[in-house]
C-alpha cells in the first residue's frame, strides 16, 4: 500500500506539473524574458508540489471510503444503486443527441453536466425508494402469474430455498445449546446462520486461559459441531465483513439490519440494544418462560430445601425447571422436602421467582413417617 501511495503520488505531481508548466508558457508567450521564465521554474515546482501533496486526498482517500461503504452495504442495494445509474445513463445518452446541436459552448459543456446529473439522480432515486421499488416488482410478479391453488403456493413457499427465513445465532444461544432442541422439533422453519465472527469468539473462549470462558467455548463449539451433523439443512456458516467494529455484538446487530434477519439470543443486553435499533429478537428464555408450565398463588407444592436465603430464616428450594422458591421461615428445614403455599410469583428480567411460605397444615396432616424426610442436597 505504500508503494502504491507513492506511485499515485508521483503520478498525481506529474500531470498537475505538465499543467502549470503549459499554462505558465501559454501566459508567457513564445519569447519569455528571465522574469517570466522565473515565473514559469516556480509555476511548476508549485503544480509538482502541490500534486505530490493532494494527489492521495483526491484519489486513494476518497476510494477507500467508497470500498468501505460498499463492504457495508447490502448486495441487493449495490444492484439497485447500479440499475438507477445505468437507467439514468441511458436517458442522459439519448438527450445528449439534441444537445451538441446547439452551438458553442453549450453543445460541449450540456451534455456531459446532463449525463453526470442523471447517473446520480438515478442511482439516488433508486437507493431511496428501494422497498417501494420491491413492493412494485412483487406485485408485477404476482399479476403476470397464473392463477393457483393457495396450499400449492404456501408449500412452494416454504420448500423454495430462497424463501425460507433465516435466523442469525449468537454467542449465548449457541453455547446454552436450547437451540438445536428446538430447531429438531420443527417450531423453527428456516435456515440458522452463524456469522464467522461469532464463531471467531467461540474460538477465542475456547482458547482462553480462564477455565470458565473456556470451557463455555469449548461447549458452543461442540454444541455447534452437533448441530451441523445433525441439522445439515438448517445450520450454515455465513461470510460476511461488516467492518471492524471490534465488538461481537455490534456486528451483530449491524448484519440483523443489512440482511433484515432476525437474532437468537439468550443476552439480554444485547436484546435490548437490538430492540431499540428496529432488529427483531428472538429470546430462548421469554421462550422457555412461554412454554413453562404455570406457579399461581395459592398453589400447593413440595419442595426440598437446599440453601438459606438472603434474609434471616428464610430457606430457598428450586423447581423441576429450576425456578428458585424463597420459602419463609424455612432455614431450619435446610435438606428437607416440605409442603409450602405460594405466596406469589415475581417475574424479573432474568426470570421468575417464587415466594412460599410452609403449608403446617399439610405438613401436621401427614403420617408421622411421612411428615418430613431427611434427603441429601445433591
Amino acid at each position: 500500500m505504500t508503494n502504491m501511495n507513492l506511485v499515485i503520488r508521483i503520478a498525481g505531481a506529474s500531470i498537475l506539473t505538465l499543467l502549470t508548466a503549459n499554462l505558465g508558457v501559454t501566459l508567457a508567450g513564445t519569447t519569455p524574458n528571465e522574469q517570466q521564465q522565473l515565473a514559469i521554474l516556480l509555476l511548476t515546482m508549485s503544480g509538482f508540489t502541490l500534486g505530490f501533496i493532494i494527489t492521495p486526498r483526491l484519489t486513494i482517500i476518497p476510494l477507500r471510503r467508497v470500498l468501505q461503504r460498499l463492504r457495508n452495504t447490502p448486495i441487493e442495494e449495490i444492484i439497485y444503486i447500479a440499475t438507477g445509474g445505468f437507467l439514468g445513463l441511458v436517458w442522459s445518452v439519448l438527450l445528449s443527441v439534441p444537445l451538441i446541436l446547439l452551438p458553442a459552448p453549450l453543445s460541449q459543456f450540456l451534455p456531459i453536466s446532463i449525463t453526470l446529473m442523471l447517473t446520480y439522480l438515478g442511482a439516488a432515486i433508486f437507493a431511496t425508494h428501494r422497498q417501494g421499488l420491491e413492493s412494485l416488482q412483487r406485485w408485477l410478479r404476482r399479476r403476470g402469474e397464473p392463477e393457483r391453488n393457495t396450499a400449492a403456493q404456501a408449500s412452494q413457499a416454504i420448500t423454495a430455498p430462497g424463501l425460507r427465513p433465516c435466523y442469525l445465532l449468537d454467542t449465548s444461544a449457541i453455547i446454552d445449546g436450547r437451540i438445536a432442541e428446538v430447531a429438531k422439533t420443527g417450531f423453527i422453519e428456516g435456515t440458522l446462520l452463524v456469522p464467522q465472527f461469532v464463531l471467531q469468539e467461540l474460538q477465542t473462549l475456547a482458547d482462553s486461559a480462564d477455565d470458565l470462558r473456556r470451557s463455555k467455548g469449548r461447549r458452543g463449539l461442540d454444541l455447534l459441531n452437533q448441530m451441523q451433523k445433525n441439522l445439515a439443512q438448517q445450520v450454515e456458516i455465513m461470510e460476511t465483513d461488516v467492518g471492524e467494529n471490534g465488538r461481537v455484538d455490534d456486528s451483530l446487530v449491524l448484519l440483523a439490519r443489512q440482511t433484515g434477519h432476525p437474532i437468537i439470543t439468550n443476552d439480554f443486553n444485547l436484546n435490548r440494544v437490538a430492540g431499540l435499533q428496529g432488529v427483531r429478537v428472538l429470546s430462548l428464555n421469554q421462550l422457555s418462560e412461554a412454554v413453562r408450565p404455570p406457579v399461581v398463588q395459592d398453589q400447593r407444592l413440595v419442595v426440598l430445601i437446599r440453601n438459606e436465603g438472603n434474609t434471616r430464616q428464610q430457606g430457598v428450594g428450586y423447581l423441576e425447571d429450576g425456578t428458585p422458591v424463597v420459602v419463609e421461615e424455612a432455614r431450619h428445614l435446610i435438606g428437607e422436602r416440605v409442603p409450602i403455599i405460594v405466596t406469589r410469583v415475581l417475574q424479573t428480567n432474568t426470570g421468575r421467582l417464587v415466594f412460599a411460605q410452609v403449608d403446617h397444615t399439610a405438613l401436621a396432616d401427614l403420617p408421622a413417617e411421612q411428615a418430613v424426610t431427611r434427603v441429601h442436597s445433591p
